[in-house]
């Protein structure tokens, strides 16, 4: 790599919210579990479950490099 070839990265909106909904997934368990003491609840893990999962698989395809072009 040549000057700032590799130091420059473009903001991506869509990964940034894949982000934001992965951390408010974690978030979101961890704070319903604190306040109303329900560690174990299967309502909140089927929310939780879904954000967490989304964010993730969003975050790792956006990471992915189209055919052919650079990140």
């Amino acid at each position: 790599m040549t000057g700032s070839e590799g130091a420059t990265r473009r903001f991506n909106p869509a990964r940034a919210f894949y982000v934001l909904l992965l951390a408010s997934g974690v978030a979101l368990y961890f704070l319903w579990a604190i306040v109303y003491d329900a560690w174990l609840d299967i309502g909140l893990y089927s929310i939780v479950v879904l954000m967490v999962s989304f964010g993730l698989v969003g975050y790792l395809l956006y990471g992915i490099a189209p055919e052919g072009g650079k990140r």
